[in-house]
């Protein structure tokens, strides 16, 4: 089926006004389908935009442009845009909520935007200000200007591309931080998750020490020892 015979457009109030007055001047069946939806607007709060879109393709045909001009109808309202003014797609459909992104993550890749930014700046005036250079200082060489010029282009060029091979270095380890950080995380939550695993391990184990019977008996024999009096001994 057809995306577009899916979508519903909220009826308003200003299009329910331009569509009233086309069922007695449109073509049977596609004012049977108008008709349905526009006679009872309390009950429909939307009408399907494949309905519109027939509605404005009439508009624009020889004998819709005649029909809406012998009903001193504006044919200009029928258009797409116009009926679509003001109006909203699906408002009977509940979209999820956005979920905003983590601002420190935000923030990292602002910076490394930056980052970025500097890099391929600095690089450019590297390149420029090598070839510059070149050119100012083979000038003492007795070279004639052509070869200055190519001298200096040489150069240029092999700086260029000394900054294009340490971007892509710098590019690639930024590249694999980001994928290593994420395993990262998943680590250390699963190792927080074992550690408190472990230790209400540990605090049911000691809580039921504490209340088995056989321990306490040998905890009371022991204790027992010491607390018969000194004469009781003596005898």
């Amino acid at each position: 089926m057809n995306q577009t015979n899916e979508l519903n457009i909220s009826l308003e109030h200003h299009l329910l006004e331009v569509l009233n007055a086309l069922p007695t001047i449109l073509p049977d069946d596609l004012a049977v389908q108008l008709s349905a939806f526009i006679s009872s607007p309390s009950s429909n709060t939307v009408i399907p935009y494949h309905i519109l879109l027939k509605i404005s393709q009439w508009s624009r045909s020889p004998t819709g442009l005649k029909a809406l001009q012998s009903s001193s109808l504006d044919p200009r309202s029928y258009s797409m845009v116009s009926l679509l003014a003001g109006t909203r797609t699906s408002p009977e459909k509940n979209f999820p909520a956005y979920v905003a992104t983590d601002p420190e993550t935000e923030r990292r890749h602002a910076a490394n935007d930056k980052k970025a930014v500097s890099t391929v700046v600095n690089g450019v005036l590297s390149v420029a200000g090598t070839g510059f250079a070149t050119w100012w200082a083979s000038e003492r060489t007795g070279l004639r200007l052509e070869w200055r010029a190519l001298f200096a282009t040489f150069i240029a060029l092999v700086v260029a591309l000394a900054e294009i091979i340490l971007y892509m270095i710098w590019d690639s380890r930024r590249s694999t931080k980001k994928t290593e950080r994420v395993p990262r995380i998943l680590l250390r939550n699963k190792k927080l998750e074992e550690d408190s695993n472990k230790a209400g391990t540990v605090n049911a184990t000691a809580a039921s020490s504490s209340t088995d019977p056989h321990h306490s008996a040998l905890r009371q024999r022991l204790v027992q020892p010491a607390s018969i009096p000194h004469d009781s001994l003596v005898t």
